[in-house]
């Protein structure tokens, strides 16, 4: 399971037709000059995603983690290949992520992932990318552990190629040293990063404990690791002690998706760790588009409420952030 955190209705028919599209309001001059103060600083060796116009209908898309469900489908509640059928009938979500626990190693199955393949993309979704938790860790001081990690996520890179995915999100969480750890992690995901050219699929890292939750060190490593397809993976949550705005604003010049988690929601509908105003209007006045991903991890909540409570939030940011 994932590393715990430090403490890191709702159609839109009547907006577009479509479920998971959300609606633009026109740029406004004072959102325009806003995003001068708020956007990361442009630095040559980023692979800056180009923004569609800031008031394109199609700009953003509201995704879904599978890690939302980990207790239904460690409880047998839910089968992995069930899960975006359900996502798309229960949530009205076509962006699905995957983790890659419930894969149960099939995951270099080409006929089980070609399942999965049809159940998505066959039914007009899209898939995004894997969370991989593996046992060797990409930045490991042991070079050994780390040539065995770069092996045991090829499998995983070779999934994602097949599933359409854009990304694997790995972790650098060994911590220790800042500058050692900073030269292991660009050994260790320089050598899966060159294994990936040209399949289309990114090695990303998210703040996830250990040194990777700083937005600094993050930054470090990607100028470090200098590949076009090496990325980050921002999440609202995961920052630690560091702020949470600032890591997100750092991060999204690298990002081929972000995770909007939630954990707590108050009496109003409002995310009670963070400020998804606040947010959302960060990543609106980035150049970042593409995936913002629900990833609900609240206890005693259903994750089909919890996730739809995180849903109707991000409906309602974005709104206020175009406004």
């Amino acid at each position: 399971f994932r590393q715990p955190i430090n403490v890191p209705c709702l159609g839109l028919s009547d907006w577009t037709g479509m479920p998971n599209v959300l609606p633009m309001q026109p740029l406004s001059r004072r959102s325009f000059i806003g995003q001068a103060a708020l956007a990361a600083p442009v630095i040559s060796f980023a692979p800056t995603l180009l923004a569609k116009d800031k008031n394109d209908p199609n700009r953003f898309q509201i995704g879904i983690q599978e890690y939302t469900f980990h207790r239904w489908i460690g409880a047998g509640k839910l089968d992995h290949l069930d899960y975006p059928a359900l996502a798309k009938k229960k949530l009205g979500i076509t962006h699905i992520e995957y983790w890659n626990r419930p894969f149960k190693g099939k995951h270099i199955d080409k006929k089980y992932v070609g399942e999965l393949v049809k159940r998505t993309t066959g039914e007009g979704m899209k898939n995004v990318l894997i969370l991989v938790d593996a046992k060797n860790q990409l930045d490991s001081k042991d070079a050994k552990a780390r040539t065995r990690a770069v092996d045991e996520h090829k499998g995983w890179v070779d999934c994602a190629k097949q599933l359409g995915c854009k990304a694997i999100r790995v972790n650098c969480r060994s911590g220790g040293n800042r500058d050692e750890n900073l030269e292991n992690a660009a050994k260790g995901l320089g050598a899966l990063c060159d294994y990936a050219k040209g399949t289309g699929v990114k090695i990303v890292i998210e703040p996830h404990g250990g040194n990777s939750q700083d937005p600094d060190w993050l930054l470090a490593a990607m100028k470090k690791i200098n590949k076009p397809n090496a990325g980050l993976l921002p999440d609202f949550n995961n920052f630690g002690r560091y702020n949470r705005y600032d890591g997100v604003t750092k991060s999204l010049p690298y990002a081929p998706a972000v995770c909007a988690k939630a954990l707590k929601f108050d009496d109003k509908g409002n995310e009670t760790n963070t400020d998804y105003y606040k947010m959302i209007k960060i990543i609106y006045e980035s150049n970042y588009s593409g995936v913002i991903s629900i990833e609900f991890e609240g206890h005693g909540v259903d994750p089909i409420e919890g996730s739809l409570k995180t849903k109707a939030l991000i409906q309602k940011a974005l709104k206020a952030a175009a406004a």
